[in-house]
């Protein structure tokens, strides 16, 4: 049986992205990645996932479990193995600015809310579980702004990039036991 590798879905996200990385260096692209709504969803049953291992960003903060990346990995000791970490560069994020919205509202993941707010001030943050999904909250809400991916982003008449960056991520790969 292949190994499988979780990690956050769908394919257009960055830990699936880095997941597709490390199945291509270590298992020459033979590993299956399963992509996930959430890296909640995947922690909260890890032993439905036994043997098989997991892609996770050193980034990672969870609203939902109050929890960061240092806070699981010490609290699932008992539960995986940090087996390696590796570096990535992240596809380029931007700032995206509706001009004509009449809210405050930015959307990004939890994991990039506090750089959002250091971007746009008296923003009223709302995060989803990906910055795909942000994107598609951003649209379907008619938020003010958005910090996502360049790639996920149609620049309509009514909105700017406030900023572009181009930020690095360390990854850690966990054996689940």
């Amino acid at each position: 049986m292949a190994m499988r590798i979780h990690t956050l879905g769908p394919s257009a996200t960055d830990s699936y992205a880095a997941a597709s990385h490390y199945n291509q260096v270590t298992y020459d692209g033979r590993a299956e990645i399963v992509g996930h709504p959430s890296f909640e969803e995947i922690l909260t049953n890890l032993a439905a996932y036994s043997h098989d291992e997991l892609v996770i960003p050193a980034a990672f903060k969870s609203p939902t479990l109050h929890a960061s990346w240092g806070d699981v990995h010490y609290a699932l000791l008992d539960h995986w193995t940090l087996k390696t970490s590796f570096i990535t560069p992240l596809d380029p994020l931007v700032v995206v600015q509706r001009l004509d919205a009449d809210n405050r509202i930015g959307y990004t993941h939890a994991a990039t809310a506090q750089l959002l707010q250091r971007i746009v001030s008296q923003v009223d943050v709302q995060t989803a579980t990906s910055k795909y999904l942000a994107y598609r909250a951003y649209q379907d809400n008619r938020g003010a702004y958005v910090l996502t991916n360049e790639k996920n982003v149609s620049l309509g008449a009514d909105e700017r990039i406030l900023k572009r960056l181009t930020p690095s991520m360390v990854w850690c790969v966990y054996q689940i036991k």
